[in-house]
């Protein structure tokens, strides 16, 4: 094992528990990064390449995000409609409908992050 992996581990209190929703988003992001590795093989590309990557991916999330909002309500108006105290919370609503498609964007929007910083540790070796 590394010295910096031993670093990092001793960083982490013995007593210190992971709370299991932080838990559940690390494997997520970790088995992304198996499917990348799988699909893509290690990548060892420059800083400017990485963040088009991370980008396209980020941008991804924000499309979800966009769409999900305006697929069950036109664009936001400037001033919501009279009358409508709901109109909010049905957007709300809405968009928490299509949550799945935005936590998969920001899954891969980590694993990217991750690559990348692997990418980095690897130039260092």
């Amino acid at each position: 094992m590394s010295d910096q992996i031993q670093k990092e581990i001793d960083a982490i209190d013995a007593t210190d528990t992971i709370p299991k929703n932080q838990m559940l988003q690390i494997l997520k992001v970790l088995n992304e990064r198996r499917r990348q590795d799988a699909k893509w093989g290690e990548q060892n590309h420059n800083d400017y390449y990485w963040l088009g990557i991370l980008a396209e991916e980020f941008g991804e999330a924000a499309k979800a995000l966009i769409e999900s909002a305006t697929r069950a309500h036109p664009p936001i108006p400037i001033k919501p409609p009279e009358n409508d105290v709901l109109w909010f919370e049905r957007c709300q609503v809405d968009q928490y409908q299509k949550i799945p498609l935005l936590e998969k964007e920001l899954t891969h929007v980590a694993a990217v992050a991750i690559a990348w910083l692997e990418a980095i540790q690897r130039r260092r070796a």
